[in-house]
Formats: structure tokens, sequence, C-alpha cells
């Protein structure tokens, strides 16, 4: 799983983070140990955060991450300031500082600097080897995948340390490096404004200070008072010793601004105003992070390990699917694009006989924005297999990249995986989240507002999760017919290489056009490994497709320049074994194999490029040559043949002929100094062998760019028309080279298929008894319906069925039906979710079978009626687990000084953000139930916030969610607290609930009296069903708490109970951990009946149709605060009753309401 080989020289060096720092584990209950994968791992800022934030049951939560980055500097700054923070004194805040100056500061004062070089030397020493680092009192926390990571790391930490021992002009040349690149980045780029995405909902408050800070930054290296010393740090990565750090860099970016934007209770209290106050703020929320990692080292039991792998994102996920298949820690897989070595796992952690075998599956896999970089399918197709097969594991993929010309994400979405996406998530065994709910509690509303003011950027994020699955029925097949099936391929395949196609790139030359020629991504090796995947996945005529699959390939006329790419298709295809179209070479059929015993149909092509054919190239700067893209091509007289895997290696060869035959074996010595050497290029690729009996003396092998429109403005004045960087004759025997094996790999064939074959999931000799088919619409590129089957087995079954029995189906979630007929029941599940209203229900009496078949939504938005389930919670080896609401810690959030005289503007315009512009649309109505269970419920849950924010300024709130239908009040809320929700950039309430049951009256009669100033929100039937469904995950999302065996989840489901009267909570939880609930004397008497929960905004899932406009619409509170009626003026019988749109506009009787509607209606919220 290889990216198109680019020119090299052009890079990056990305030392600190440019989002906020995240948490990895709020996806998983407080029973999971998290094992968390990181691909493009960048700084560590978001593992001291998990570290911080991670939510527990009675003890810490085992923690494992496995840090992959291409640039070992990354990796050797990380450490530095892992191991540097370990050995920081308790309530040093100095020597943190120092810290914090030696990991963001471009120079730095004499005394960190010192600091900096001691922990180098100290580092140095302990890693002489594997095994020397493993004994150290690092090793037992901070661990390397492999023996190569530690020595490349190890020699950044030496390169720290010769900086000292520089001569005077190249300390001259470094800092002439560093003062040149600042100016350059202070020149270029003007009012930067991307520290806004860190500030989330308050990011206008953040004002001019963001762009300001960065000018400052940029100006002195520091964040405080001027240094002098170049940070060593900052001065060496895989481009050489030199300054090549990010235009975009700046410590701000990796900070949670909303802390220092808002009044809070917590340092720093105040909002910033200056660039001084953001610069203490940030340096609180470190010395936070680090004092909560550093307790967690020096723990008894740590329970943490974190381990470091130096190389490319996409061979690391092979490497380690590879080991996880074959139990081999020699997986074969290079390291890098350049170069030949292959990744060698550490035996010690690697192992099946390791005491503690590192993961090889993971239920957490961060991809940082390596999907614009490495392109989204291929990173799903390396990480997928590595997701573990759990329901709380989580994929995510985030872009930066918005889709050109695109204002919908979801069509964005399909362009960015060449696929529609259902028929996609089938194959792939993914789904995105967003098509499972349109719920979450993730708020991205600023990321919409801010990307209608940046349109170059847009950073969305995007979580993938397993399949829904029955548990008996995990290995159902799912079922395509052939020719819809090859026509899918087919779309996807002129999707993925759309950029073949000559006369489109003629008809635009638009800029847009020539950036986006510039970032491909896919191969024809590429496309087969999606294929491979899928016939793993699928039932079907596998031949037949495949056929007509490349019948449609073979007869193409829209990809002009496709049938160049053809033969390293049927190369690919042959070498994974999908499908067979390379033909036999007959025995020496040709000069190239004269004396070879047989041919196989498929060899290696290996070219020796004389470094000097590569000056011209390696003479242009960096910034004038980018990064294009190599191919190798076979030419002839009647034909061009081109090529994408390519293995690029300096060194040289030795041909070997033994006695017996007179093939040719090849010896490959790498040269390691790479670039820096003088040793020829030699580079080698697979090719069909039939190719080299077609006149092969006319047959040239050619090292080429591939041209686009950049490449070709760029390079033809030196290369020529054709791209070439250098051409040999096939028959040259000092240059080209042809093999059976690639000469330094020689078990990679052997090894690719048996990966490939161990994928496939059934045994088609023994049919599953449900089955899954797709249906595709008349265009056969986007699935339309999903049918399930069931197969009948049992004789009394069979024969109820024949016999007319009456089969009815009921849906009972948003994933699942029940079928019925006499005696028989049967749960079943689709992967995703459908339109249910539009089901059709097949019945073959003397076939024995059931089918349901239902049109696939898309778009949960599109759905006719509210979710069944709309907060789903699944109980997985007995623990609850969340679905779309993530699980936060309560107690280590920022709490809103909402007492203080500090303007909460932000806050209504967040909370109005909530809404969708569809539902938005439905708040209009002046009839609450034809709104929608779903606005009311929004509704709801920000009266509430207001309420308590805003009129009460903190005071404690009791709310109680009343129904006038049912006679009143079902449900007390106390909020004690509003929060800041930092990764999810919203506010969340800390606050207690007490369903009110006919059984717990009694027990709080004396406190009921003593509830003053009751704030009653009403709630229609539906609502009060939703109500029901989201408080066991507003409760389960902050729990603390570990649930019992006789938990009345386990026995009665969850929710326990839907009905008015009933609570919908099991009693584990009651009265602990109830936070400020309990310093409320009023409160005292409920307190061994409530549950503690998070009570949030709840939002869109943004890639929908119905997201917020880029407009900042502040809900109108014109009504909020009045203690009498809006009407009458009175102070209610015997309370005040809160509009049941808005929420806020208070009313002492419901004939009150109607009268003072028109007058209301003109600032009521749901006009907005």
């Amino acid at each position: 799983m290889a990216h198109l080989l680019l020119w090299p020289k052009k890079q990056f060096f990305y030392p600190v983070g440019n989002t906020p720092a995240t948490c990895f584990t709020q996806q998983l209950a407080p029973e999971d140990a998290a094992d968390v994968l990181l691909l493009g791992c960048g700084d560590p800022r978001s593992i001291m955060f998990t570290v911080h934030v991670d939510i527990g049951v009675t003890d810490k939560r085992p923690l494992d991450f496995t840090c992959c980055d291409a640039e070992p500097a990354v990796l050797a700054r990380n450490i530095i300031l892992f191991t540097m923070v370990a050995d920081s004194d308790p309530g040093n805040d100095a020597m943190l500082d120092n810290v914090w100056n030696i990991f963001y500061h471009f120079y730095l004062d004499k005394v960190s600097l010192n600091r900096l070089l001691d922990q180098c030397r100290k580092l140095v020493d302990m890693s002489i080897t594997v095994e020397s680092w493993s004994s150290s009192k690092y090793g037992g926390v901070f661990r390397f995948c492999t023996d190569a990571s530690l020595l490349q790391i190890r020699n950044m930490w030496i390169k720290y340390l010769e900086t000292e021992t520089l001569s005077h002009s190249e300390k001259k040349a470094l800092s002439s490096s560093f003062s040149a690149g600042m100016k350059d980045v202070l020149r270029t780029q003007k009012d930067v404004s991307t520290s806004y995405r860190s500030a989330g909902p308050l990011w206008l408050n953040l004002k001019s200070m963001g762009a300001d800070h960065f000018d400052k930054f940029w100006t002195t290296g520091t964040t405080s008072k001027p240094a002098s010393h170049i940070n060593p740090t900052f001065a060496y990565s895989l481009s050489g010793r030199k300054f090549n750090v990010h235009y975009g860099t700046d410590p701000l970016l990796s900070f949670h601004l909303a802390v220092l934007l808002a009044p809070t209770k917590e340092p720093p209290r105040s909002p910033a105003t200056r660039l001084e106050d953001l610069d203490k703020s940030i340096k609180i929320q470190f010395r936070t992070w680090c004092t909560s990692f550093r307790t967690r080292l020096l723990a008894k039991a740590p329970k943490i390990v974190i381990r470091y792998f130096v190389g490319e994102a996409l061979a690391f996920c092979q490497a380690l699917y590879h080991c996880k298949l074959l139990n081999n820690t020699k997986t074969g897989v290079y390291t890098t694009p350049w170069g030949g070595a292959k990744i060698d796992l550490c035996v010690e952690d690697y192992s099946p006989e390791a005491p503690k075998r590192a993961p090889l599956s993971f239920n957490t896999i961060d991809t940082s924005n390596l999907s614009d970089h490495l392109g989204l399918l291929n990173v799903l197709l390396a990480t997928g297999p590595l997701l573990r097969e759990t329901w709380s594991s989580m994929l995510h993929t985030h872009t930066l990249l918005r889709s050109e010309g695109h204002v919908s994400l979801q069509k964005g979405l399909s362009d960015k995986t060449c696929a529609d996406i259902p028929m996609l998530s089938l194959l792939l065994g993914l789904v995105p989240c967003r098509h499972l709910s349109e719920i979450t509690s993730v708020s991205s509303t600023h990321e919409i507002l801010l990307s209608s003011a940046q349109s170059a950027q847009l950073h969305d994020s995007l979580s993938w999760k397993r399949l829904p699955k029955q548990e008996i029925s995990s290995d159902e097949p799912f079922r395509c017919e052939a020719l819809p099936l090859g026509e899918f391929f087919f779309a996807m395949y002129l999707k993925m290489f759309a950029d073949e196609n000559v006369m489109a790139a003629f008809r635009n030359t638009s800029i847009d056009l020539m950036q986006k020629s510039a970032t491909i991504h896919y191969s024809r090796h590429n496309f087969v490994a999606f294929l491979d995947l899928a016939k793993s996945r699928v039932e079907s005529d596998w031949s037949k497709a495949i056929d007509y699959l490349m019948s449609r390939i073979e007869r193409d006329k829209t990809l002009l320049v496709g049938s160049n790419n053809y033969q390293d298709l049927c190369c690919s295809l042959h070498l994974r074994e999908v499908a067979f179209y390379v033909p036999t070479v007959p025995q020496a059929s040709s000069h190239v194999f004269q004396g070879w015993k047989d041919v196989p149909k498929v060899v290696c092509v290996v070219l020796m490029v004389p470094r000097q054919s590569l000056k011209c190239l390696e003479d242009m700067h960096p910034d004038e040559i980018m990064t294009p893209i190599l191919q190798c091509e076979i030419k002839g007289t009647a034909f061009q043949n081109v090529f994408y895997s390519i293995r690029p290696i300096f060194g040289s060869v030795d041909i070997q002929v033994d006695s017996v035959s007179t093939e040719p074996k090849i010896n490959l010595r790498e040269d390691t100094e790479g670039w820096d050497g003088s040793s020829p290029l030699i580079v080698s690729f697979y090719a069909p062998a039939w190719i080299f009996t077609v006149s092969p003396s006319s047959i040239q092998v050619v090292l080429s760019f591939r041209p686009t429109p950049s490449s070709a403005m760029c390079l033809m004045p030196k290369l020529g028309m054709f791209l070439t960087v250098y051409s040999a004759s096939a028959m040259d025997r000092e240059h080209v080279f042809v093999t059976r094996h690639r000469p330094d790999n020689q078990d990679e064939i052997q090894s690719l298929p048996v990966v490939s074959r161990t994928l496939k999931l059934r045994n088609p000799s023994s049919p599953a008894l449900e089955s899954l088919t797709m249906n595709f619409d008349t265009s056969h590129t986007q699935a339309y319906s999903l049918t399930k089957r069931i197969d009948l087995k049992n004789l009394t079954d069979r024969n109820s069925l024949a016999a007319g029995a009456t089969v009815v189906t009921k849906q009972i979630s948003d994933l699942a039906f029940l079928v019925t007929f006499d005696k028989y029941q049967k749960v079943l599940e689709f992967p995703f979710l459908v339109d249910g209203s539009r089901m059709k229900t097949r019945i073959a009496r003397k076939s024995f079978y059931v089918e349901l078949e239902a049109p696939i939504l898309a778009d949960p938005l599109n759905r006719t009626k509210f979710s069944l389930d709309a907060f789903p919670i699944i109980l997985d080896e007995s623990f609850p687990k969340l679905s779309n609401i993530h699980y936060l810690h309560l107690d280590r959030l920022p709490t809103l000084d909402v007492a203080s005289n500090y303007k909460l503007d932000w806050l209504s315009v967040h909370l109005g953000m909530a809404f969708s512009d569809s539902e938005k649309s439905a708040k209009a109505k002046s009839n609450q139930k034809e709104r929608g269970t779903l606005v009311n419920l929004k509704e709801s849950i920000s009266a509430i916030l207001m309420e308590f924010s805003i009129d009460r300024k903190g005071r404690p709130l009791a709310v109680g969610l009343s129904s006038l239908s049912e006679g009143g009040i079902h449900t007390l809320i106390f909020v004690s607290e509003v929060k800041l929700d930092l990764t999810s950039n919203t506010v969340v309430a800390d606050a207690c609930v007490l369903p009110l049951t006919e059984s717990i009256m009694p027990l709080i009669a004396i406190g009921l009296g003593k509830i003053t100033n009751l704030l009653q929100v009403v709630t229609l039937e539906d609502e009060v069903t939703a109500w029901k469904q989201l408080l066991p995950a507003f409760a389960e999302r902050c729990r603390t708490w570990k649930h019992t065996v006789n938990c009345e989840y386990i026995s009665k489901g969850i929710p326990v109970s839907v009905e008015y009267d009933e609570s919908p909570l099991c009693g584990c939880g009651q009265g602990k951990n109830l936070g400020l609930f309990s310093q409320t004397s009023a409160w005292k008497d409920f307190a061994p009946f409530v549950t503690r929960i998070a009570l949030a905004p709840l939002f869109s899932t943004s890639f929908l149709k119905g997201t917020p406009s880029a407009s900042l619409e502040t809900p109108n509170r014109d009504t909020i605060g009045e203690e009498r009626c809006r009407h009458c003026g009175k102070p209610g019988t015997p309370k005040l009753l809160a509009c049941g749109a808005c929420k806020v506009a208070k009313y002492c009787s419901v004939p009150c309401q109607k009268a003072d509607w028109k007058k209301h209606k003109a600032s009521c919220t749901v006009t907005k």
C-alpha cells in the first residue's frame, strides 16, 4: 500500500502542532484499556492532554500509544520533552518553564540551552542499544518499535550536542539560516488567523491577537523575552542542518484558547486582552498537562506505554498487519518511500512470545491530516485492518484541504474516497459516524463559520467505526450482482484517475485544476489493493465482475492516457492474485530471458540511473522543483507502458551467474549516504515479462516525471518534452537488469498474496443463515437499497411459513427490524441507516426465506420521523458503550465564571448554532408539535443553559421537565456549573438528574418543598421519550463509578424505561461523585437519589445539508430573567411555565401564552 513516489527534496519540518490538543480516549468507556495508534503523530500535546483529562473508574485505565512519524526530529523532540517532564521536580515551575522554552522557542537562554544539552547527553548514554535503553529508567514507558527507530532518534540527539562544536563559519551559516527563514515567513505571511480554530466558540473574541501573536513569535522566535542561542532541536530535520520550520508554526495553535478568552473560575480567570496574557495562559495549560503527565509516570503502577516508529505511515500499517497475520517481526516492508531499509519490528515487544506483546490492533487510530497528503482511500485501506473489531473502536481522519467546488461535505467525502459511501462502507467494513446518526455532541460550527472567511481551509474531523454487527451473524456474507459490482468498480476507477482525462484538463485550465493535479494520490496498485479487500468481503461471481471491469477499462475513451497504465494494472492484479490477465511467456522467447530455466509471468526490472543524470534536478532549489511524481516506463516503437510502484535506492549492483543457469542474480549494495553520497540511483519495479518478447532491441526502460501542468512548466526546460530523467535500452547490460525477484527483497512477491489470502472471511461451502445484498440505482454507481435475507432451517418454522403464517415486521431501532410469525421471531440488523417507512417484505413460502428491502438513508436528516434510538448505548461485555455522545471528565474541565461581569454574547451565538438551517425553519412554526422532537429537545437544553448562565448568573438552578398531557413534572435537573468542553468546542452543564417515580416521591417530599425559583420546561410526549433516551447517555458519559452486577441495564435494557412515570436510569450511580451538587444545602435531601450528568447542546453532523449557515445569529432573549408572567404580570400558579418554543419567555398559564403569542412571535427564538 504505497503512495506515488514523489521527488523528496521539498519537505517541511512540523515540530509543533497546528491544531489544539484533543483527547484520544473520549469515545472509550472508562473500563476499556486504550490502545492508540497515532500516524503522523506530530508533537505530544494530545498525549499529555489525554492523560490529563482521561476518565477512569476507581483507577486509571491502561494507556498504550504507538507513535509513527516520518520525521525523526519530531520524535526526538517529543522524547526530550517527556523525559524532562518526568525528571522535573514537583511544584518547580521554573524547571517546566525551561522545558517550555526548549520545546517551543527558536532561540534559548543559556540556562535552557544547558539543560537541553544535559538531557541529550543523558539520552545518548542510555540509548547505545535497544537493550541498554530498555534497562534504563525510561525504558519501561518509552519503547521503540524497531532498532532503526532508536538509531535515527539517537542520531538526532547526537546532532543537537554537536551544534556546540560547530566551527565559527558553520555556526554563522546556521544563524543566518534562522534569521533569513524567519524574515521570509514574516514577509510572505500576513494577517495569519489560523489561531481562530483553537479558540472554538470564542473565536470572535480573539480579534487580532492571534495574528499579532504570530507576528511577534516569528519576529523574536520566543513567546517571552528575546534569547540569543539557537535551539538545536529546530536546526535539524530530514532536510539537513538548516532552518526548515513550517511557515504556519505558532505555539498558540496547540492550546485551547477558549480558556483564555472566557471568564473562568480557574487561572487565568479573566479573559485575555493582551499578547502577554495569551502567553501566560497557554503556559499555565502546559504546566497543568505536564504535572498530570509526571504524576502518571511516577505512580506506583503508571499503566502507560509510549512506542515510537520512524518511517512512513502506510508502510508501518502494512508492517503491523503483516506481523499480526503471520506472527513474523521481519516484515519485508520498506520503511520509507526512498531507500532499502525494511521494517524489522523489535522481537522483545512484537514477537508472539513477548511477555507484554505490543498491540497489533487498536481501538483508537488517529491519522492527523495524512489524508491530505496520502489520499483518504489509501489511509482507509491501510488502517482499516488494524482497527479492532469492537463497538467503541474508532478511526479518525482529518482534512484541512477543502474539496474543490463543493459546498456539501457529503459530496466532498464521496469525491475524496472516489466512491459512493454506503457501498464503500460495506466493502471496507468501515462507516463514517455521520452516516449512523444526525446527532453529535461535538461542535464544528466554528469551523463552518471560519471556512466562509478562510476558503482555502476547512478542518473536517471525520470518524469511522466498524459496521454494526449482530453477535450471531458476524460472518454473514455481503452479496452483490456481478455486473453492477463491476460497474461500481469502473466508476471508482474513473474517479481515482480523473487527472488522466486529458480533454477535461484542456477544457479547464484554472488554477484550481493545476493545484488538484499537483496532489495526485492513487496508482493502479492502490486500486488493486482496494479490489483485493473487496474480493475478501463480497460474495459475487468475482470472475464475471472483474471481466466486466476490465472490458470497460479496455474500451474506455475517457482517460486518454489510461491505456498506458493497463500493464501496470494487470501486473498488480497478478501479484495480489486478484485476477490473472498477464499472459505466459514461452521459455527463451526473448534474448532478455536467454538461459532462464522458466520465465515467470511477472518480473522485476532494475534500472541504474547515473548520478550525473540527476544533477540538474539536485541543483534546483526545493521551492522550484517542489514534489513532482516519478514514474518508470517501458517504451517500444508502438507502445508506452507506465509503472508507478517504484523502489528507488542509491547504491551499486553486482551481477552473479551460477554455473548451472545463465539466469542472472543481482545483489544490491545500498549506499547509506543516500542523497549525500555519489552512488547511482537504482530503481526497480515489477512488469509483465511478455513485454520484453516484443522487439526487445527496440525497448527503452525510462525514469521520468509524470506530466502534469505544474511539473511540465517547471521541468520541461531541463528535461525535454517527455520529462525524461534517464533512458536506457533493454539490451543495455550495464544499466538495465531483468530479474525474477526484487534484488534486495526476494520474498516480497510471495508474502504479498499470503497477506491477501488471509483476508478471506468465509468458507463458501458453509452458507450463512443470513445474507445482505446491495442494490444499485440505474447508473450502477450509487447504492440505492439493501436487502436482508433470512433462510429458515428449522422444520417447524418452515411448515408455519408454508402454511401461510402471517409475517409481521416491526422496526425496533434505527438499524434493526423484528420479524415474527407464529412462534418464530428474529431480529434482522442492517449495517447502516435505512428508511423503514419504505420497507418491502418478500416471503418465499416454498423456498423458506424472508427478505426485507429498504432504501438506504445516506442522509440521516432525510428520515421522516425522529430516530427510534437517537442516542444508542449498547452493552458490550456487560458494560454500556456510547455511540454518538462522547465521554468527558467533568472535574478536569474549566468552569465558566458566569457570575462575573464579562459578556457572554458568544454563548448565545454558540447555542443558536446548534440548530441547522432546516431546524431553524422548523422552529418558525407556531405549533410546537410540528417543529419536531429534535428541535424541541435542543430548545429545552438551550433554555436550561441560558437560564443558568445569563439569568441566574450561575446560581444553583433546579429545572422541572414537565408534560401537561401526562400530569406535570416528570424529571428534575439540578445545574451546579457550566464548563468548557475544550476538545469538542462547546459547553457542558455539570448537573444531577432525578426522574420522578411513584416510589421516589415519598422519599423526597421534604426536599421538594425547599426548591425555589424552579424553571419549568414544557415537553411534549415525544420529547419526554427523547429525554428518557438521552439521560442515560448524559449520565454514562461522565461516569467515574462502576456498574454493579445487578445493574438494571443488564436485566431491562438501556434506557430502563421511557414511560412518563418511570426512570430511564439504572441505580448504580445514585449518590456517587455528585460534584458541587452536594454544596447546595437546599438540595441535600435529594443527594442519595440523584445521578450526575453532563448536559450539553446537541449538534448536527457537519456533512449534512442542513448544517448551520455562516451567519452569526444570536438567539433573542427578550424574556429571559422575567419573574412574572409575560402577558398578565402575575407570579404564576404556583410556578411560571416556560414558552414551549424558545423555552425562556414565561407565563402563568397556557391561556396567557396563547394570548401573548402574536406579540411574542416577533422576538421568539423559534422565528430566528
